[in-house]
């Protein structure tokens, strides 16, 4: 009986540790960056934003108001893990509307 109990309580710790790892990871690599550019069509899962240097990003929040063609400025930090799959993905902080599209 105590083998089974000791085996509940430590998939419990290794579950907690994980949490606590990823948790540390989000913190320690969280680097916030502004760049300006355009929300694209060509995301699926995720609106899309191609900056003004040519790189897409996936916008994984907060951009959901906004429509192809229209010119943003996102502040944000990469993702570490996402459900997007068209590109690299930005946790948006801040998004703004600077010319909406035509």
């Amino acid at each position: 009986m105590k083998t089974g109990l000791m085996a509940g309580l430590s998939g419990k710790i290794a579950i907690l540790t994980v949490a606590v790892v990823l948790s540390a990871c989000s913190f320690i690599q969280k680097n916030n960056f502004t760049i300006a550019g355009e929300i694209t069509d060509q995301g699926q899962e995720c609106v899309t934003f191609r900056a003004d240097d040519g790189t897409l990003y996936a916008l994984a929040n907060k951009a959901t108001k906004f429509r192809p063609g229209d010119k943003v400025r996102v502040t944000g930090h990469e993702a570490l893990m996402t459900t997007c799959t068209e590109a690299s993905t930005l946790i948006v902080d801040k998004i703004v509307l600077l010319v909406p599209a035509k």
